[in-house]
């Protein structure tokens, strides 16, 4: 196990157990009251590497005339790769467009001595230089369109956020909504100079018909909470109603940081800021790595013309620390990350003649490209219940239809003294894969189960053709989950089951998010971004017996299965995400 997970585990107080006795059946002879795994400090944390609907995302600074003009040649490194053997491939799938100053005396975040802050008709200057033609974003589309007829339709949409201005605290010229002067000693005008902003902004990217990009959400430019810290949630609320996200990227430890969820952003994305100051230990990375894990953030890659090789400065090898450090420490296989390059540093790298300089982009255009095969191209199913209301009955197969509901907080799933079965049972029948499920259990006198189940039992009834659980909960010892698997020779019947327990002491009622990582040859779980059990095929298959001591290479289903004798609901799924078998490049 990674020292990132002996950090997690101890700070968060869980104790992991490997058990070869225990079964549901046998839970209520736990104690219940086990105050030793009850960690109410943290109680709700979610833990584990944030991955937003955009996988890489970089950033483009654009709008100050002190910026380079963003035309489609300029774009084109940033859409679309060519490396040393001439094979071209698509880049990035976002794009931030975010700017601090005009270039001309006027700021649009505090942190900039020397400058006005911008008033209305600035923050309406900046917005018609992220569309003006043939410039920034309509570059940008247009450079998509041209890729298109070398590459053909990519997998993916690629998508915009847009930096928001910082309406200035106690500002009082920066202009009038309706014929209303703002003052911005009001919070309610902070609010409501940043929601007519979201609005100009959709409305300019609507009439600029950019059919090769979506708009996925707004960013907030100021990297630490301070002055604004009691508007954001509100901002955020807005902008979901708008069927967007919102977006953030705090500097390493600045205040706020931890707390992004509270202020109203969908994702954040921590900063190392290490790449800048040689002072700074290769540690820094591991430990912005661990910070992002602990607190659920996606992580942001930092660098300039520094890392050019033939660069004075000789800031390569801070580059390559970061990649290694987010290969070693799981960044690059499970979290968004945004890419800060120095306003211009992927064109120059794109551009050097030292074949040093293509190399390093060859290989992080490789793992970029890696990561969307493994976490875009190979979804068959997603979907968060707390933002789509409808159930695809295509998918979805269930038992006492009545009792599965869509409420606000997600999807319900109730009993009532019968048993209540949810699954994609002969509608999406799967063979190895990843199966991620982030739920709430709400009822503590409740039996539930999410697991995977053989769509046909080749080898027999329970458990002889296999069963893997991503989460056993017996209300009877609420204090603890189960996740495993059952076989022929290894099963809760016999007593000798390969599980692992978890104690999560009074946390049964916080969302918690559940993942079954399936390949051939072994099973991963994990809770909440940390790995809590792994199955691995031990027999080869020349034995007579391997079918009965391995069953997991044939067809299994997702069902989520409910007991209660209550009627109110036992277990709100807020979304599920089904990746197929990772595809080979």
């Amino acid at each position: 196990m990674s020292t990132l997970h002996f950090k997690i585990l101890f700070l968060l107080f869980f104790t992991f157990l490997l058990s070869t006795s225990v079964a549901c059946s046998k839970d209520s002879g736990e104690n219940p009251n086990r105050q030793e795994e009850t960690n109410p400090v943290l109680s709700g944390v979610t833990r584990g590497f944030r991955q937003g609907p955009i996988l890489d995302m970089a950033l483009i600074y654009q709008g100050g005339v002190q910026r380079v003009d963003w035309t489609p040649g300029e774009m084109r490194p940033y859409v679309i790769h060519t490396d040393q053997s001439n094979r071209k491939d698509w880049f990035f799938d976002g794009f931030l467009f975010l700017e601090f100053q005009d270039g001309k005396g006027f700021n649009f975040n505090p942190g900039y001595s020397g400058n006005r802050q911008a008033r209305k008709q600035e923050w309406e200057w900046l917005a018609d230089r992220n569309f003006e033609n043939g410039k920034a974003i309509k570059a940008l589309n247009t450079c998509i369109a041209d890729a298109k007829k070398e590459l053909g339709e990519p997998s993916f949409k690629h998508q915009v956020v847009i930096g928001l201005p910082e309406p200035f605290l106690d500002q009082k010229d920066w202009g009038e909504i309706n014929g209303a002067k703002m003052d911005f000693s009001k919070q309610e005008d902070r609010i409501a100079a940043s929601k007519w902003y979201i609005d100009l902004l959709n409305k300019k990217f609507e009439e600029s018909n950019l059919n090769h990009l979506e708009l996925a959400g707004f960013y907030w430019v100021s990297e630490q909470m301070s002055t604004n810290r009691f508007i954001t949630a509100d901002i955020g609320d807005y902008i979901r109603t708008k069927g967007q996200k919102f977006y953030w990227i705090p500097y390493y430890m600045s205040t706020g940081y931890s707390q992004w969820k509270d202020y109203g952003f969908d994702i954040a994305y921590l900063q190392p800021n290490y790449f800048f100051d040689k002072k700074i230990g290769d540690d820094r990375v591991q430990n912005a790595c661990e910070l992002a894990f602990t607190h659920n953030m996606g992580m942001e890659m930092e660098f300039d013309a520094r890392a050019l090789a033939d660069n004075t400065a000789n800031h390569r090898d801070r580059l390559i620390t970061y990649i290694n450090t987010y290969k070693e420490q799981g960044v690059f296989k499970n979290s968004s990350i945004a890419y800060y390059e120095g306003g211009r540093g992927i064109y120059m790298f794109s551009q050097s003649a030292n074949p040093k300089d293509r190399e390093i982009l060859d290989l992080l255009q490789s793992i970029i490209r890696e990561r969307r095969v493994r976490m875009l191209e190979s979804i068959v199913y997603r979907q968060d219940f707390t933002t789509e209301k409808t159930l695809d009955e295509k998918i979805w197969k269930t038992w006492n239809r009545d009792l599965v509901k869509l409420s606000e907080n997600g999807l319900e799933i109730s009993s009532g003294g019968n048993i209540t079965k949810f699954n994609t049972s002969g509608k999406l029948d799967m063979t190895y894969g990843r199966i991620e499920v982030t739920a709430r259990i709400l009822a503590k006198n409740s039996k539930i189960r999410l697991h995977l189940l053989p769509a046909a039992e080749k080898l027999g009834s329970w458990p002889a053709s296999g069963e893997l659980f991503l989460m056993c909960y017996d209300g009877a010892s609420p204090t603890k989950i189960r996740v495993g698997a059952n076989t022929d020779q290894m099963n809760e019947n016999k007593g000798n089951i390969r599980e692992s327990h978890l104690y999560w002491g009074n946390q049964y009622n916080q969302t918690h998010t559940f993942v079954c990582e399936w390949e051939e040859k072994a099973v991963t779980f994990y809770v909440d971004g940390v790995k809590v059990n792994i199955q691995e095929d031990l027999f080869d298959r020349q034995y007579s017996t391997y079918p009965n001591y391995w069953p997991f290479n044939e067809k299994f289903y997702l069902e989520i299965s409910v007991f209660s004798d209550l009627k109110d609901p036992s277990i709100c799924i807020e979304s599920i995400k089904i990746n197929n078998k990772q595809k080979v490049i």
